[in-house]
């Protein structure tokens, strides 16, 4: 090779070169961008080393077989060129691997890669490819001065020229290789920056509450598979935002199927309230105007709690108006509401307790119905005494055939206060796990009995919260308080 005219070396290799590079098109559309995105890149090195190598095969072999040079000079072409194809080959990767983070950002892909690739995989096959070639280059440059030297070594000029030329061809490898090396790392850290660039736009914008967009999975390694979770955490919040809009307005619906005002009737001070422990619940309350002065009170409770449960109180409430508007009758309007329940949500598991009670207070009567409701508390203040108004009666959708018969006041409960309320209130627990429990109700209504309707409810459920000392409620709570005018 020594003898060779640099110019026509470099011809040599050209040609050789300028014979791989002509099919290489229609190569790289069949093996490379014809495959899965995520092994284009190593297909594309794959390609590329491929056809560096055969070009340096080419060169060496016209070298030695037409131009008939030794075979050790064509090795030192060989490894040189294949140096070269190294680097060119990472290269080529590396771009191909921006063009794809690059696409992947416009086409929105989020399609996770199937197999994972992981980062440290690659950089032990770049390392042991450098270590090769390093190795291979230092042989060659080694057995090229050995060979020199057994055949020139006359003389102490000739040692000191063949010390000079390995010691030029080692820094110029050691030069040119810490160039390639450097040049690859560039690439490849502007990839990581495209890469972190789309991560850090997306996070942000989520951080905002901006859902809308995607981290583009556009590898196989852990920055493709941290892309794919971070999408699908995404799109868990979206539909977690999506539900929580849809319960604020499922919320505001049931809201307002409860009574928008209290009615107001002669010698009866009212106040109720629901609180709910979601966005919806399964309690509900309700004031029924009947003929003339007569008022219903109802109190119900659907098992459960959420939207399920607050989608049966609204069909409870329909047909518990219907049958209000249509039958006279207490009985046979609660038996009536048994029965459409029982045939409409009986399999699903749900049922409902209910208390309703009837009250005209121009007539002085009263009457209800206890549909496996917990009974209403009655407390006499004049004789420091409670009572409760009890009954028997199956929670409604549990027995098609129920049929519930009605009690009757005995006696107008004048100067009384009347409490009907759902479990969650008496069934909480505090933070030391006691229950709430009815003898701490009964103490607070009679600590405020000689308040009003409004007053007594308020300080019942501020009694509750400060039981509960922060901790989270449980279960739905509706109360009504009734006060009776004395006589």
């Amino acid at each position: 090779m020594q003898s060779l005219p640099p110019v026509k070396l470099g011809a040599i290799i050209f040609a050789a070169v300028t014979l791989t590079l002509v099919p290489r098109p229609f190569l790289e559309k069949v093996l490379v961008s014809g495959r899965d995105f995520f092994t284009q890149p190593r297909r594309q090195f794959q390609l590329d080393l491929g056809l560096g190598l055969v070009a340096g095969s080419l060169a060496t072999a016209y070298n030695t077989l037409v131009l008939g040079f030794p075979l050790g000079s064509g090795v030192k072409l060989w490894t040189g060129m294949a140096a070269v194809a190294f680097f060119l080959a990472l290269d080529c990767a590396l771009t191909r691997q921006r063009d794809i983070i690059d696409l992947a950002s416009t086409k929105n892909w989020r399609t996770p890669p199937l197999k994972t690739r992981p980062m440290a995989r690659k950089f032990a096959i770049v390392a042991l490819g450098l270590a090769l070639l390093v190795a291979a280059l230092i042989t060659v440059i080694l057995f090229n001065g050995f060979d020199w030297l057994s055949a020139y070594a006359t003389s102490p000029g000739n040692l000191a020229e063949a010390k000079r030329s390995v010691t030029l061809d080692m820094v110029y490898v050691t030069a040119a290789l810490i160039g390639g090396v450097g040049l690859i790392i560039m690439r490849y850290s502007e990839n990581l920056r495209r890469l972190l660039a789309e991560q850090t736009r997306v996070l942000e914008a989520v951080s905002r509450g901006d859902l809308s967009g995607f981290i583009p999975v556009a590898t196989a390694d852990e920055f493709g598979i941290i892309a794919a979770h971070t999408n699908s955490m995404i799109e868990g919040l979206r539909q977690r935002t999506q539900l929580m809009a849809a319960l604020v307005q499922a919320q505001a619906v049931q809201q307002s199927l409860l009574p928008g005002q209290i009615p107001v009737r002669p010698g009866l001070d009212l106040a109720a309230t629901a609180i709910y422990s979601g966005q919806t619940g399964g309690d509900y309350y309700d004031f029924l105007e009947l003929a003339g002065e007569t008022l219903a009170v109802v109190v119900a409770d659907v098992s459960g709690h959420g939207v399920d449960s607050a989608l049966l109180m609204a069909s409870a409430r329909g047909f518990l108006r219907q049958g209000a508007l249509c039958l006279t009758d207490t009985s046979r309007i609660v038996t009536t509401l048994n029965r459409h329940l029982s045939r409409d949500v009986g399999t699903s598991g749900h049922f409902i307790t209910m208390f309703m009670l009837v009250l005209d207070p121009v007539g002085r009567r009263g009457e209800w119905v206890r549909a496996g409701h917990d009974p209403a508390m009655v407390y006499d203040p004049a004789g420091d005494a409670f009572t409760e108004l009890v009954g028997r009666g199956l929670p409604l959708a549990v027995d098609q055939e129920s049929v519930y018969l009605t009690q009757r006041l005995t006696q107008w409960p004048a100067g009384n206060i009347l409490v009907l309320g759902t479990d969650g209130l008496w069934e909480s627990f505090g933070p030391d796990g006691s229950m709430y429990g009815k003898e701490r109700l009964r103490r607070v209504i009679r600590a405020n009995a000689a308040k009003e309707a409004q007053a007594i409810l308020e300080a019942i459920t501020d009694d509750w919260r400060a039981f509960l000392s922060g901790m989270p409620q449980e279960d739905d709570l509706t109360l009504v308080v009734i006060r009776f005018a004395p006589d």
